[in-house]
């Protein structure tokens, strides 16, 4: 009887440290995430997330229904049309970054009028990621203008929570394939999870003018990414568990399983 009794709380402590380190991993992966897209355009909000066709996940933000959402920019007033528009992550993030990434086409077609003002913010939720005391957002921007030249630029920047980088601009230099980058970063106070990273970006695409210009139409293939890195990582929550119960446990229960057998057969 004895001995079923302790073979049964063995049992039930190897249980409870397993069952607790699997319920901090499914805390971890139970609310799945997604990218989200916003157009501000002429003033006038497009939430383009409605328009995705398909390919959407937590780490992709799939495929865009570019025709309808150049038929709203028109209908807005704007400009502008797409050629591309999409985003990808590394959800929830990994112990060496956290990631978002906004990348697209915008051109002005050839003798197209209208506002050039328009924005773009990318958001993702949850990331859990790396986490830390300490740690650097870093925004960077690319921009392949075509048919551009100077006066042509986009600005952009990153944001983790409310903490934004400085905003910088990528402008082009010359007419013709014209590939431009720049970057900026801001120290980050305690790293604490779930937090939220963005992306923006701000075109200022120029209306060609003139007999020399008139057939030109000015683009910029453009993305903008967020890394967000931490130093002197904590251990994830699911990875401090298993140091903190999982492991302890077994062992305390080798160390009682042995004392009680030396007890016993010192009874002998």
């Amino acid at each position: 009887m004895y001995e079923r009794f302790r073979l049964n709380r063995n049992r039930l402590l190897m249980a409870l440290a397993c069952g607790l380190a699997m319920l901090a991993f499914e805390g971890r992966s139970a609310r799945a995430e997604s990218i989200s897209i916003t157009i501000v355009a002429n003033g006038t909000t497009i939430a383009v997330d409605p328009l995705i066709l398909s390919g959407a996940t937590s780490q992709n933000y799939g495929t865009v229904d570019i025709t309808t959402l150049n038929s709203q920019l028109t209908a807005a007033g704007s400009a502008y049309q797409f050629s591309a528009l999409g985003g990808d992550s590394n959800w929830a993030g990994a112990p060496t970054g956290a990631t978002l990434n906004l990348h697209g086409g915008i051109f002005i077609p050839v003798g197209a009028t209208g506002s050039t003002s328009l924005t773009i913010t990318e958001t993702e939720d949850g990331f859990i990621s790396p986490v830390g005391p300490n740690g650097t957002l870093g925004s960077s921007s690319v921009g392949l203008f075509n048919s551009a030249g100077p006066g042509n630029s986009h600005d952009a920047n990153s944001s983790f929570n409310a903490l934004t980088t400085p905003t910088y601009t990528v402008a082009s230099k010359s007419i013709g394939t014209d590939p431009e980058s720049g970057a900026s970063s801001v120290a980050v106070g305690t790293v604490l999870a779930p937090y939220t990273l963005n992306n923006f970006i701000s075109f200022s695409l120029v209306v060609p003018s003139g007999t020399s210009t008139s057939a030109l139409s000015p683009s910029d293939g453009f993305s903008v990414g967020a890394n967000l890195m931490a130093t002197s990582v904590i251990p994830e929550p699911a990875s401090a568990l298993m140091m903190s119960i999982g492991l302890p446990l077994p062992l305390l229960g080798l160390t009682w399983l042995r004392r009680r057998r030396k007890a016993e057969a010192s009874a002998v």
